[in-house]
C-alpha cells in the first residue's frame, strides 16, 4: 500500500491548486465514505464517456453504517486516480484539510494505522483546491473574494487562508454554524464569479442546502446516502457538457432510487 500511495502523491504533486478542464464533465459532491455511491459515480463516468470527473472533497469520515469505515472509499478513489490520472480529479474538502484546520469529528485518523495516516495526509496536502469546469467554478464550499483568474492560478494548495475560505465557507443564508470559514453573500458571489469568468458555482459541504439553487448562481450537491434526506434531498451529481449559458445547461442527476434520474433544484428566493 505504501508504494501505491507514493505513486498517487507524485501524480498529485504535478497538479496546480486550480484545475482547468474543458469538455463533457461530471461533478460529484461529498461522498463521506460511501463506497457504494462512489462506485456508481465512477461507473457513470466510464459508461457515459465523460471526459473528466471532479469530486468536491470530503471522502473520509461519517461513512454509512453498512460500510462502517471511510478507508475503502478513499482507497478506491486513489486507485481510480492512479488508473485515470488525467481524467479523475479529487479536490480538497475540509475533512482532508484536517492537518491545517482541525474538523470534528475526524474519524479517519482512528481508521488507519498511525504511520499510514501520515501517508494519506501527504496525499491530502497535494489535492487541488478549486476547479474551472468549462465556465463553471467548483470547490468544496466557498470562494476567494477579490481573487481573479491569475491569482487562482498562483494559489498555494496549502495556504491556510485559502483552505479555510474554500473548504469551510457557506453562503450567508445558511444556518450552519461551523466556527471557521468566511460566509459570502449574493453580491460577493456575483463579483467573484464575474471576475473569474464563471457563470455558476457548484459546491458541496453544506448539507442543509443540498439540492438548492441559491443567489441564482450557487448549487449545492452531495453524493452520499447518509445525507440523502437533508436539504431538498437526493444523492446528486452535476453534468456539464460545454460552456453553460443558463441553469438549464447544468443537468443534475439523482441516484436516490438506485437509478440516475433527472432532478429539479429547489430555488431559494431571497
Amino acid at each position: 500500500m505504501q508504494g501505491y500511495i507514493e505513486k498517487v502523491v507524485k501524480l498529485m504533486e504535478k497538479e496546480p491548486a486550480l484545475v482547468e478542464l474543458k469538455g463533457k464533465i461530471l461533478i460529484a459532491g461529498d461522498t463521506h465514505g460511501d463506497l457504494f455511491v462512489t462506485k456508481e459515480i465512477i461507473k457513470k463516468f466510464i459508461d457515459e464517456n465523460f471526459d473528466y470527473v471532479v469530486f468536491l472533497g470530503d471522502y473520509v469520515d461519517r461513512a454509512p453504517s453498512d460500510i462502517g469505515s471511510s478507508l475503502p472509499n478513499i482507497n478506491f478513489l486513489l486507485e481510480m486516480k492512479e488508473q485515470y490520472p488525467e481524467k479523475i480529479f479529487l479536490l480538497k474538502g475540509n475533512h482532508e484539510a484536517n492537518y491545517a484546520i482541525p474538523c470534528f469529528p475526524y474519524e479517519f485518523e482512528r481508521e488507519v494505522e498511525p504511520e499510514m495516516h501520515e501517508k494519506y495526509v501527504a496525499i491530502f496536502k497535494q489535492m487541488p483546491l478549486v476547479a474551472m469546469v468549462n465556465n463553471v467554478f467548483a470547490s468544496h464550499g466557498g470562494i476567494l473574494s477579490g481573487y481573479g483568474r491569475k491569482a487562482l492560478k498562483k494559489l498555494n494548495k496549502n495556504d491556510v487562508h485559502a483552505i479555510e475560505a474554500i473548504t469551510w465557507s457557506d453562503p450567508s443564508i445558511s444556518n450552519t454554524m461551523r466556527g471557521a470559514g468566511y460566509p459570502y453573500g449574493e453580491k460577493e458571489l456575483k463579483d467573484f464569479l464575474d471576475k473569474i469568468g464563471a457563470k455558476f458555482f457548484i459546491k458541496g459541504h453544506d448539507y442543509a442546502t443540498l439540492g438548492m439553487l441559491i443567489y441564482e448562481r450557487c448549487i449545492t450537491i452531495f453524493s452520499s446516502r447518509r445525507y440523502a434526506s437533508m436539504g431538498n434531498g437526493g444523492i446528486l451529481v452535476a453534468e456539464i457538457d460545454g460552456d453553460v449559458k443558463s441553469i438549464g445547461d447544468i443537468k443534475i442527476k439523482n441516484y436516490s432510487d438506485g437509478k440516475w434520474k433527472e432532478y429539479e433544484l429547489k430555488i431559494v428566493n431571497l
